[in-house]
C-alpha cells in the first residue's frame, strides 16, 4: 500500500475510533484515553488470554509501568533500541536552576537540558521486571508468570494500532530448554485458537525485533534465522500491511544468564513468552465488526464475555 493510502486507512480507523468515543485524543498521536466500552472489550481479551493460560497454574503478578534504572541498563535496552527508549527525567535544581526553568518556560524555551536522569525508565515490555526478581534457582519442572502492564514506546505514529503508551499481557516460562520449547509449541497453538474464535484472519510469520544500527540487523537476522520470534500478524489494514498482535519469542538462556536465573540442576534457565498486544486486538475488533459492540457476533461475545 502507498504510504498516502496507508495514512488515509490509518486516519479513517482512528477517525471513527474517536467519534465513536472509544479513542480519546490528548493531544500526542499514539496517546489515548479509552471509553468504558473499549475497556470492557480489552478486559474482556486478557480474560480470553489467561483462560488458554490457565492449564499452566501460572503465578499472577503485578508490576508498575516503571522499570528501575539499573535493570533498564541491564536488559540492554538502549543499546539495542535507542529510538523506542523511555528513560524518565526530573528536575534537581537549585533556586536559582527553577527561576531559569520558569523563565524559559514563560518564553516557551526548551528547558530539557535543565532536568536530570532519574532511578528509573518507563516499561517498553512487560516481561523485563519478572526476570529481575529471579535471581535463584527455579524449582524442579520451572515456573510460568502470568502480568499484564501498560508499556511504553518512542514510536509516534497516526496509526491507531501503534500506541507509545499500550496494554501488553503476557505469561512468562522459565525452565530447562526442552520445557520451554514444548511451552512455546503449545502456545503457537493456543494463539492460533484464540485469533481463530475472535475471527481476526492472523496469520503466523518470522520475525525480528526493531534492533537499531548495523549491529542491531546482524542480531535481527540471528532472531530470524532461529526463529526465536514468531509474530501472528491481523490484515486491519489489508493483506499487504498487517500488524502484529501478539508474538511467542524464545531467549534462550539470555535472561537466565543475565539475571543469573538457574534451573534446579544449576545451568543457566531458558526462558520465553507469549504476548498479547491487548489494545491492538482491542482496536482490530472495533474495525472488523464495527464500533457498536452489541451488534458482534455472539461467537466472538462468547469469547470476550462468557
Amino acid at each position: 500500500m502507498a504510504d498516502d493510502a496507508l495514512r488515509a486507512a490509518f486516519d479513517e480507523l482512528r477517525g471513527r475510533l474517536i467519534e465513536a468515543g472509544h479513542l480519546i485524543p490528548c493531544g500526542v498521536d499514539g496517546v489515548y484515553g479509552k471509553s468504558a466500552e473499549y475497556e470492557r472489550v480489552w478486559a474482556g481479551v486478557g480474560a480470553a488470554a489467561s483462560r488458554l493460560a490457565a492449564p499452566d497454574g501460572p503465578v499472577l503478578c503485578s508490576f508498575p509501568p516503571l522499570l528501575p534504572r539499573v535493570t533498564f541498563d541491564k536488559v540492554e535496552y538502549v543499546r539495542n533500541f535507542p529510538h523506542l527508549s523511555g528513560p524518565m527525567f526530573s528536575f534537581r535544581g537549585d533556586d536559582r536552576a527553577h527561576a531559569e526553568l520558569i523563565r524559559r518556560l514563560d518564553e516557551g524555551q526548551p528547558y530539557a537540558d535543565l532536568l536530570q536522569q532519574t532511578d528509573v525508565a518507563f516499561t517498553p515490555a512487560c516481561c523485563y521486571p519478572v526476570y529481575s526478581t529471579l535471581t535463584k534457582a527455579v524449582p524442579p519442572g520451572g515456573i510460568v508468570f502470568e502480568h499484564h502492564s501498560y508499556c511504553f514506546r518512542h514510536e509516534p505514529s497516526p496509526d491507531p494500532m501503534r500506541m507509545q503508551a499500550f496494554r501488553m499481557w503476557e505469561n512468562v516460562r522459565v525452565a530447562t530448554p526442552d520445557d520451554v520449547l514444548d511451552w512455546r509449541s503449545t502456545w503457537l497453538s493456543r494463539f492460533a485458537e484464540l485469533f481463530d474464535r475472535l475471527g481476526l484472519d492472523a496469520r503466523t510469520d518470522i520475525a525480528s525485533d526493531p534492533f537499531f544500527g548495523r549491529a542491531g540487523r546482524l542480531m535481527a537476522q540471528g532472531q530470524r534465522a532461529y526463529q526465536l520470534k514468531i509474530e501472528f500478524l491481523v490484515p486491519v489494514f489489508g493483506e499487504s500491511e498487517p500488524t502484529a498482535c501478539a508474538s511467542v519469542n524464545y531467549h534462550l538462556s539470555h535472561f537466565g544468564e543475565l539475571f543469573d536465573i538457574r534451573t534446579a540442576d544449576g545451568d543457566a534457565a531458558h526462558s520465553a513468552c507469549a504476548a498479547v498486544g491487548s489494545d491492538r486486538c482491542v482496536v482490530a475488533l472495533f474495525q472488523r465488526y464495527g464500533m457498536e459492540t452489541d451488534t458482534w457476533p455472539s461467537s466472538v461475545r462468547a469469547v470476550l464475555w462468557p
